[in-house]
C-alpha cells in the first residue's frame, strides 16, 4: 500500500509537539534522533504506520512537506530530475526504518521521498 504522509518543520520539537497535541489532540512519539512521529487520530503512534512527523527546520524544509512512499528512492530521484525537478540532498538512511531524500518538484515544492526498509 502506498501512502502520502506529512512532515511539519519546527524550531523547537517539544513546543511543536505540545502545540499539535493541545490544539488537535495528536499523539506523538519521539524517536532516538531529532524527529517526532505523530498520529492525527490521537491513538498511540504505530512507528510503522504513523500519519506524519515533526522535524527540525532545515535550509530546505521551511514549511510543511508531503512524504511520498516509493519503492526505490534512487529510482524515483532519477525520475524527479528527468521530469524537471531538483534533488536537495543525498539519499539518507533513517535509523532502522528506511531511506529518505528531499526533492523539489517542477514547481519548486519540497517533497520527501520515503523508502521503507523491508517493504
Amino acid at each position: 500500500m502506498r501512502r502520502v504522509k506529512f512532515e511539519v518543520p519546527a524550531d523547537d520539537l517539544e513546543r511543536a509537539t505540545a502545540f499539535y497535541h493541545d490544539v488537535f489532540g495528536w499523539s506523538a512519539q519521539r524517536l532516538p534522533f531529532d524527529y517526532v512521529l505523530v498520529d492525527a487520530s490521537g491513538e498511540p503512534v504505530d512507528v510503522q504506520d504513523a500519519d506524519g512527523g515533526i522535524s527540525p527546520r532545515t535550509e530546505f524544509v521551511r514549511g510543511p512537506v508531503l512524504i511520498i512512499d516509493v519503492d526505490s528512492v534512487e529510482e524515483t530521484a532519477r525520475k524527479v530530475v528527468a521530469a524537471g525537478g531538483e534533488l536537495l540532498n543525498d539519499r539518507e538512511q533513517v535509523g532502522e526504518f528506511g531511506f529518505s531524500q528531499y526533492v523539489k518538484d517542477s514547481e519548486g515544492s519540497v517533497l520527501c521521498l520515503w523508502e521503507s526498509l523491508g517493504s
